[in-house]
């Protein structure tokens, strides 16, 4: 394989301002915000530090690879489709490439991929970090439900919140309206685009389901939270706290997501019936329920009492601020 040129016109370096993920928070006081944006690339005085969010992408699954003459150090990876059927067809695949300033066969450099996040640390060093190829339109958003955009338009709506609208002529008597579908991040080279993604998925029974994604890059599962009839609708994302949690020495905050969805309607409220958090990406599935019980519950995941075992999902009936109680009766 040939070498990519250094410095091209068809290779910009991403030395720009990263765009924020619409869903995450920075507002907070007591602690500091963690990283905004898709990547970032700072000369650091021990050394250049580099981070390409890769949401969907494995802890084993990038590829780097040392180009010694053109002092080139490349990467690549791929999110794998892990709910057939209701994610895209086509995985999503990440790479770019770094110019050092000499020989990275010479440097000692570390990399690591943890909770959808690239990391790239090569010390005593200076570069830049590029992109593969010019991304036009990268500011576009890409949607795969297009129906009810005449009705998107006429409703105003916060960053974070879509809609589940009442429509009796579309085929399944509901449209999604609203969110934010960002394409934020030029390292995306194929698959579905956005941080956010809703659609309506049809079913044998006749009842359709909502799915949603959301990528919330540097979280784990047992931070993810997916609270039903949050103000008579779901409330969703992930939320990390210093406390009992290992942040990168490169970063002083961590990264917190929050988005609802929200029916325009008061006679409907739906459930969530799957969900589940890996490598930074939140996905979850919603129907309609037959139960119109309007106390809260939440979706969590927690720990295993034996490390390295398998997370299990719980819900829980929420009594009090969430924020500062959890609940109080766990459900098997």
């Amino acid at each position: 394989m040939a070498a990519p040129a250094p410095l091209s016109s068809s290779s910009p370096s991403s030395e720009i301002t990263a765009k924020p993920h619409p869903y995450q928070q920075n507002d907070r006081e007591s602690t500091k915000n963690g990283p905004i944006g898709a990547f970032e690339a700072r000369k650091l005085k021990r050394g250049l530090y580099v981070r390409v969010d890769m949401p969907g992408v494995p802890n084993n699954g990038v590829k780097v690879v040392k180009y010694n003459e053109t002092r080139t150090v490349t990467f690549s990876g791929k999110a794998p489709s892990l709910w057939p059927g209701f994610d895209s067809p086509e995985p999503r695949v990440y790479a770019g490439y770094v110019v050092l300033d000499r020989d990275p066969s010479e440097v000692n450099f570390t990399s690591e991929v943890d909770n959808g996040v690239f990391r790239l640390f090569f010390p005593r060093c200076d570069g830049s970090l590029h992109f593969l190829s010019p991304r036009r339109n990268s500011g576009a958003a890409q949607h795969d439900d297009v129906s009810g955009r005449d009705e998107e338009d006429k409703i105003p709506a916060d960053h974070n919140i879509s809609f589940i609208v009442h429509s009796p002529l579309e085929p399944y008597g509901i449209i999604l309206s609203g969110g934010k579908p960002d394409h934020i991040n030029p390292h995306l080279l194929s698959g579905v685009k956005g941080v956010y993604e809703h659609k309506i998925i049809p079913t044998k029974e006749g009842e359709p389901l909502i799915y949603i994604r959301l990528d919330v890059p540097d979280t784990c599962k047992k931070a993810n939270i997916i609270m039903v009839n949050f103000d008579g609708g779901i409330g969703f994302g992930g939320m990390m706290f210093k406390e009992g949690y290992k942040l990168s020495r490169f970063e002083e905050g961590t990264r917190d997501y929050l988005g609802v969805l929200q029916p325009r309607c008061f006679c409907c409220r739906y459930k969530v019936v799957k969900h589940d958090t890996t490598d930074g990406v939140m996905r979850f599935l919603v129907r309609k329920s037959d139960n119109l019980d309007r106390s809260p519950v939440c979706h969590v995941t927690l720990p295993t009492a034996t490390p390295g075992g398998d997370l299990q999902p719980r819900i829980l009936n929420i009594y009090g601020n969430m924020p500062h109680t959890l609940g109080s009766r766990e459900f098997p």
